[in-house]
């Protein structure tokens, strides 16, 4: 008890100095603030910061402990989980058990080396997080099972769409020979008709980067992948997007978005899905997409590309 009182006042000092000094205002020195750290899924936990006006910085280095980090004695020599773009405001963690994670964000300096000061709960964590556990989960057991919910209670929202993310991976059940027959005959019909892609399709408010949260998030990944066409890795990244509870009008945009990359990779079926999902809120914009994703629609070349997956 005697300790945890000593802890608070020395903590409570420390705020009190660094606050005199200016390092809770807007400084000079490249030191992020106001560091959160929460899980997004069950096997992802989101860590955000704010950058000060003046951050000057090479890039960003996001650095992880079983324990608070609140020396630079505990990073030294230690490689960080992730380095990213100094303008960088959050960055999602992977991670493969359910123990308490401590963060903590730093710079690394126009000279290469990192800046070393850490702040608890201003640029290091002081709470641990952990993903969701299981029924009975053994401790710090890898994480392989998918979240189970009690009779009666009710899934997270978005509700649809999660299900529709987990049904991707699976492989769709054996075509009998008379619906594979009769799915010839009918592409047939269409033979002569000309099919084309349509043009990569963008949101107006994806146009230009928002200043932060979920919205920037999605900024990120469309102009890493989307916009370069590489279209495996943004399903990927939109995928863990969309596992975790975004704003209505966020996951619409992004699961269009995933639609739009499946449609690209020729995974027709799952991107009907996605159109088909996001109808009822763009349904002039579906119906383009969803009438192209069925043109395309080749039952042997899809049986082939999944049978490949």
């Amino acid at each position: 008890m005697l300790k945890k009182v000593l802890f608070r006042l020395g903590y409570a000092a420390i705020l009190l100095t660094l606050t005199s000094f200016g390092y809770t205002q807007e400084h000079n020195q490249p030191i992020v603030r106001q560091i959160t750290a929460f899980a997004v899924s069950q096997n992802h936990i989101e860590v955000q910061w704010k950058l000060p006006a003046a951050f000057k910085a090479r890039s960003i280095l996001i650095y992880r402990d079983s324990k608070p980090i609140a020396t630079k004695a505990q990073i030294a020599g230690s490689t960080p989980v992730a380095e990213i773009k100094p303008e960088s405001n959050f960055y999602v963690d992977t991670v493969k058990t359910y123990a308490s994670y401590y963060y903590a964000v730093l710079a690394r300096t126009a000279d290469g080396k990192p800046y070393d000061i850490i702040l608890p709960s201003i640029n290091a964590t002081t709470s641990g997080v952990h993903v969701e556990r299981k029924e009975t989960p053994v401790q710090d057991a890898e994480i392989t099972e998918e979240k189970l919910y009690a009779d009666g209670q009710m899934r997270e929202l978005p509700l649809p769409y999660l299900n529709m993310l987990e049904s991707q991976n699976k492989k769709p059940n054996a075509l009998s020979p008379a619906v594979v027959a009769a799915g010839k005959s009918l592409a047939l019909t269409h033979a002569t008709q000309k099919r084309t892609l349509l043009p990569p399709h963008v949101f107006d408010e994806d146009m230009v980067s928002p200043p932060g949260g979920d919205e920037y998030y999605l900024f990120e990944i469309l102009k890493d992948y989307f916009i370069k066409r590489n279209y495996p890795m943004a399903v990927k990244q939109l995928q863990i997007f969309l596992g975790a509870n975004r704003s209505k009008e966020v996951t619409t945009r992004g699961a269009f978005y995933l639609g739009e990359s499946l449609y690209f990779c020729r995974r027709y079926r799952e991107a009907l899905m996605m159109f088909l999902f996001v109808e009822d809120d763009e349904p002039a914009l579906a119906k383009k997409w969803i009438q192209s994703t069925l043109d395309l629609y080749n039952l042997p070349a899809e049986k082939n590309s999944e049978t490949d997956r």
